[in-house]
């Protein structure tokens, strides 16, 4: 988004709490607003970001909404322009939570799930530490992942709008369908129970590829992988099960870490072990402790909260 629209929001917003709005005044805002999908965009989250910072408490120090009178209003305006693009730490650490979970319309914390019932009679089920928007406009249905995974049920829309889910990495388009869809560090990924679902990545304006019902593929901004048989773990979430099939200790603690607060991680000491089985992500603690039984693995504790793996002699 351009950084003029964000700092032209944050003006807005900053003379919305300096007092209430003329009429005249409001007129000038919805004309602002109506200049282009990014000014209506940067307004939007404006008001989420208000919304969000009220419910922060009071002791975090966020300053800019509970500001003394003199405070220069370039500096208002600058840290609300900052608040609109950046991650305050002291937001970062409220709950554990990052700050697009706090602008989201819907988040999970750690170890949660979520069902949200969409307008049209589909559903969103959200995985842990996942943050979505959800926006049903006049020509489109719109789902933002920003964070983590999320499992989707369309229904059919008297209006016929597409449904559409938006990821840093592109778009995809359902076409009539069940399907998951998790943001990674460098891609995103898709997996399609029912029907089929459209890639188009975000950078590419050739790229395109239709996914079908018991496949599954990865993109990214310019590229799709090519299509793979569904694997054991793209919906067992939703039972809350993860399959291991000879999986590297480490990459099956990055797995488990996903649904628990704190820091796990492996030793070089470890890079042989390996794991298989079924395990429950509800209670990723007790999958630890069955680790230590039943493996040559040893955790060293820090804190409760940060530990690391060796393996044990």
């Amino acid at each position: 988004m351009p950084v003029n629209v964000i700092k032209e929001a944050a003006t807005w917003l900053s003379r919305i709490q300096d007092k209430p709005l003329s009429r005249a005044e409001h007129q000038d805002l919805l004309k602002w607003r109506s200049q282009s999908k990014h000014h209506e965009l940067a307004w939007q989250r404006a008001e989420k970001l208000v919304e969000k910072l009220h419910r922060i408490p009071a002791d975090l120090g966020m300053s800019v909404l509970g500001r003394p009178q003199s405070t220069d209003r370039r500096t208002i305006i600058k840290s609300l322009a900052m608040l609109l693009v950046a991650t305050p730490t002291a937001v970062l650490g409220y709950k554990e939570l990052p700050w697009q979970n706090w602008s989201a319309d819907y988040h999970t914390a750690k170890g949660e799930q979520r069902t949200i019932q969409l307008a049209d009679g589909g559903k969103v089920i959200t995985n842990t530490d996942s943050a979505v928007d959800v926006e049903y406009g006049e020509h489109e249905r719109l789902v933002r992942l920003y964070q983590g995974e999320i499992y989707i049920e369309t229904a059919h829309d008297a209006l016929n709008r597409p449904f559409l889910v938006e990821t840093e990495h592109g778009r995809l388009h359902a076409l009539g369908t069940k399907f998951v869809v998790r943001k990674q560090e460098y891609n995103s990924y898709l997996a399609v129970i029912e029907h089929a679902v459209e890639i188009l990545p975000s950078m590419s304006g050739t790229q395109r590829l239709v996914v079908n019902a018991g496949q599954e593929a990865t993109f990214n901004n310019i590229a799709i992988s090519t299509q793979q048989p569904l694997s054991d773990n793209s919906t067992a979430w939703l039972d809350g099960v993860f399959y291991a099939d000879n999986l590297p200790l480490t990459d099956f603690i990055a797995t488990l870490s996903r649904y628990r607060s704190g820091v796990l991680r492996c030793d070089a000491s470890t890079a042989e072990i390996r794991i298989s089985g079924a395990f429950q992500l509800r209670h990723p603690d007790k999958v630890i402790e069955i680790l230590q039984e039943t493996r040559p693995i040893r955790i060293d504790w820090r804190t409760r909260y940060w530990g690391t793996l060796y393996k044990s002699s």
